[in-house]
């Protein structure tokens, strides 16, 4: 009797400790470190690439860069129970780490787009939807559907908020289209490579 009760104390304890185990496992955990950059890195590509997709100017641009930077951090708020954008958008436990992170990351994108030989809005705009493929591919592998969606939904918003941040052909805010064709073209190739509508190419 006393072995029966201690082994069936050991199978507890080693279940206990399987689900404790797979409790402290994050999201994060399953993806390398390059995979985890491409995730990281692929939005604000999308949105560069859009911001890039027509001239703008420099007061233009600069609306679209501060526009990318909101709705990225928006999902937070419009996907609050997304494990994955969370964790994506998780802040830095201190300065230097801050500092650390934001230097690797620069660096590395740096590296990216000079490896590439990337040298006009076309060259650019293929490489985000690459990435943009790339990135879909992983969180269809890696995680839930809900999830999933959630990230696609997130890129589609950012890429959606630069495009329609600054005219394009206005002069001094007069005149010029909101959303112009060549954002709506590079718009419609990142839906396709999605799967998800914006809505705004068939309203």
């Amino acid at each position: 009797m006393n072995r029966l009760r201690t082994q069936t104390s050991t199978q507890a304890d080693t279940a206990m400790t399987i689900t404790q185990a797979e409790t402290a496992m994050t999201i994060k955990d399953a993806f390398n470190d390059d995979e985890w950059f491409l995730l990281s890195a692929m939005p604000g590509m999308i949105g560069a690439a859009m911001s890039n997709a027509a001239p703008s100017g420099i007061i233009g641009t600069i609306r679209e860069m501060s526009a990318g930077m909101r709705a990225s951090v928006h999902a937070r708020e419009t996907h609050p129970d997304s494990e994955l954008i969370n964790a994506l958008l998780s802040k830095a436990d201190n300065w230097d780490q801050a500092r650390n992170k934001m230097a690797d990351y620069r660096e590395r994108a740096q590296q990216r787009v000079s490896s590439a030989n990337i040298s006009s809005r076309e060259e650019l705009q293929a490489m985000a939807i690459e990435d943009c493929r790339a990135a879909t591919a992983l969180v269809g592998e890696r995680c839930s559907e809900s999830e999933a969606h959630a990230y696609k939904q997130w890129t589609i918003d950012i890429a959606l908020a630069v495009a329609k941040a600054a005219k394009e052909g206005s002069i001094l805010g007069i005149g010029g289209e909101r959303i112009s064709a060549a954002e709506r073209e590079l718009l419609h190739r990142i839906e396709s490579t999605l799967g998800v509508q914006s809505g705004i190419l068939f309203a």
